[in-house]
């Protein structure tokens, strides 16, 4: 009986002492400039799992509307909530000149994880511009010499 006193009782005191270690989440640091200033806002679910929101990107001095962007399978944060953009790295481009980006999301108010979005067309190429894409930057359209629509 006294073993089992004694094993119970240390089971008991490690038990105890085991929840002493356990860190208290800290809030998600603020991601790196320019990212900090990119959101999701203005989210609207739409059928067969498919969200579209606006993306943004604010500093003080004012807000640009980037353009659209939808997603499959996105969980929404809830009402008057929004996403903010952690981070971007571009991805391969079927077209060289369009850019198309994949961004890690999260919750803007709590910081859970939301996982990621593709983003393709005119809105990837005002986010390439503001990320200082070199080729984005420079490139102007011009219309193609071999198509066959302007004869």
């Amino acid at each position: 009986m006294r073993t089992f006193t004694k094993l119970f009782g240390s089971l008991a005191a490690m038990t105890v002492l085991a929840g002493c270690g356990h860190q208290v989440e800290r809030p998600r640091p603020r991601a790196q400039a320019p990212f900090a200033y990119l959101s999701l806002t203005a989210c609207k679910a739409y059928r067969d799992n498919i969200v579209e929101c606006q993306l943004e990107y604010g500093t003080e001095v004012g807000h640009q509307r980037l353009g659209s962007v939808q997603e499959r399978s996105l969980t929404l944060a809830g009402d008057g909530k929004c996403y903010q953009i952690e981070s971007c790295c571009p991805v391969a481009r079927i077209k060289r000149e369009l850019p198309n980006f994949v961004c890690r999301i999260f919750v803007g108010s709590s910081g859970a994880e939301a996982g990621s979005i593709l983003v393709k067309g005119g809105t990837a190429v005002r986010l390439a511009r503001i990320l200082g894409d070199r080729e984005q930057l420079q490139y102007r359209w011009t219309p193609d010499k071999w198509s066959r629509l302007n004869d």
